[in-house]
């Protein structure tokens, strides 16, 4: 899957997860604008990326984590475990 999909699919399943609409992020984004991100139409820059995850009330890390999840077709659970693993081998 490409990467801006994935980023789309991470966003709209953590917004979704929330309980929240597209009109919930008025003041952060217009429901265009995201719409065109939750289908992969365009990229957010990490201010905006970092602006939407505060709205849904979660880390941007976690919607990063989610999106490489989806595009490596992997669980949230084995994408940390394989980031984990990686950085502790980094630090030896």
């Amino acid at each position: 899957m490409e990467l801006s999909k994935a980023v789309g699919a991470a966003l709209k399943e953590a917004r979704e997860a929330k309980g929240l609409t597209q009109e919930d992020f008025v003041g952060v984004s217009g429901r265009s604008y995201l719409s065109e991100i939750e289908r992969g139409l365009k990229s957010p820059t990490l201010e905006k990326l970092d602006q939407l995850a505060t709205r849904i009330g979660i880390h941007p890390l976690e919607l990063l984590i989610s999106c490489y999840a989806i595009q490596a077709s992997v669980s949230q659970q084995e994408m940390l475990d394989l980031l984990s693993k990686r950085l502790l081998e980094g630090n030896k």
